[in-house]
């Protein structure tokens, strides 16, 4: 019976879809170019294969060897067949062999311009500076009409709605963007704002060129206020992210780490979290114990290595994710240990000794600012490393200053 003749799931659909995939089409050579490549700690090999017009993902399980190591940029001919990732609704290539056919010219350009930054020194770490703890005011350079500037107001409105934002509109893409890119930051650099932003969203690396050239990278270098990169999507990286202060994965992320977090937000979303994990570890049991009560069906028998690389590619999604959340999370928890530090610093009652001031005692105890010295003759003044003994001969008025 097809499909459109009953009402399906969506775990039923898709699997109709792979089945047609994988029959219809089956072993497929595919050239094009890698990029986001990734070795995962589990053994997989995820990646993208791209041409200037489209891309499709791609994963290479373990044990399929391979007689060379993969880059970003460069060009392969991919032989494998086509199946889908049920989590995200995306089909993929699962990859039986990969050979290599060279690099892309601009993957060349971007190697040969960050190595010859990183001689000059634009990527020491000694030289990036700290953000501060609690800016009241930020500057943005991104385009007026992309999601990206969308993402950054509204996560500092939600997170810091007092905070002071100077948007310089940016071209971040085709002729002039790297010049207009430049003048931004310098204009910025211009306005009381205490850190900048600059980025853009996610694009394939044609796109997002204009913050790979070496105008901006020095642009970066010589600004006189820190500045967070927000280049594209979190497995995007550009000259801009390594010589930046700080590289931020996405748009929204770059907002967060220039706004202050409360401890208590923090705890919350580790909580959630763990939560969501633990459901979602308890869901994969259920669908393993499904997939062995159903292994007797000829299809579900054909279909069994499929579904456990299925559940193998979403733990490996689940690990990286909590990775993120524990990360940001103690770099947040730093931050707040750090202000509550200040502020006990601040509240301290002999603080103002330190500055010079004193306090008149008598017998050990501070005098209130309420009784008048007339009732003594004799006063202690303790200061900030001393104590002297003083006899009161004349009270004076008050005088005004």
């Amino acid at each position: 019976m097809s499909v459109e003749q009953q009402v399906v799931t969506v775990s039923q659909l898709t699997d109709t879809i792979a089945l047609l995939l994988e029959e219809g089409i089956g072993i497929a050579s595919v050239q094009g170019e890698i990029s986001n490549y990734k070795l995962h700690s589990s053994g997989h090999r995820y990646f993208s294969l791209k041409d200037e017009n489209a891309q499709i993902s791609c994963v290479l399980w373990r044990g399929r060897t391979l007689n060379f190591q993969p880059t970003d940029g460069m060009k392969v001919v991919v032989k494998g067949t086509l199946s889908v990732y049920p989590p995200r609704g995306q089909y993929q290539l699962d990859c039986i062999s990969l050979s290599p056919l060279g690099t892309g010219d601009l993957f060349l350009a971007f190697e040969a311009l960050k190595q010859k930054l990183e001689q000059k020194g634009y990527f020491d770490s000694d030289r990036k500076r700290e953000l501060p703890e609690l800016p009241l005011s930020i500057g943005v350079a991104t385009s007026p009409t992309g999601a990206a500037v969308r993402d950054i107001l509204s996560t500092i409105e939600r997170r810091f709605p007092n905070v002071t934002v100077y948007f310089r509109p940016t071209l971040v893409q085709g002729d002039g963007a790297s010049e207009d890119i430049v003048a931004a930051i310098e204009e910025l650099n211009r306005t009381p704002a205490s850190i900048l932003i600059i980025g853009r969203g996610g694009g394939s690396l044609e796109d997002l060129w204009a913050f790979n050239t070496e105008p901006v990278a020095d642009a970066i270098f010589h600004s006189s206020k820190p500045i967070i990169s927000a280049v594209g999507h979190e497995t995007d990286f550009t000259i801009s992210d390594f010589v930046a202060d700080i590289r931020a994965a996405t748009p929204t992320a770059a907002a967060e780490l220039a706004t202050p977090r409360t401890l208590q937000d923090l705890l919350g979303y580790i909580d959630y979290q763990s939560e969501s994990a633990e459901r979602s570890i308890l869901g994969k049991l259920k669908d393993f114990r499904n997939i062995l009560d159903s292994a007797g069906n000829k299809v579900a028998e054909r279909r069994l290595l499929d579904k456990i690389r299925i559940h193998e590619q979403k733990f490996d999604d689940l690990e990286m994710t909590l990775n993120r959340i524990v990360t940001h999370s103690l770099t947040g928890m730093h931050q707040h240990l750090q202000s509550m530090e200040s502020q006990c610093r601040l509240l301290y009652p002999l603080s103002p000794l330190i500055r010079g001031f004193a306090v008149p005692m008598s017998g050990g105890k501070p005098i209130p600012k309420s009784e008048s010295l007339k009732s003594y003759t004799r006063i202690e003044l303790m200061r900030d490393f001393e104590t002297a003994l003083v006899k009161v001969e004349k009270i004076l008025p008050k005088k005004m200053f």
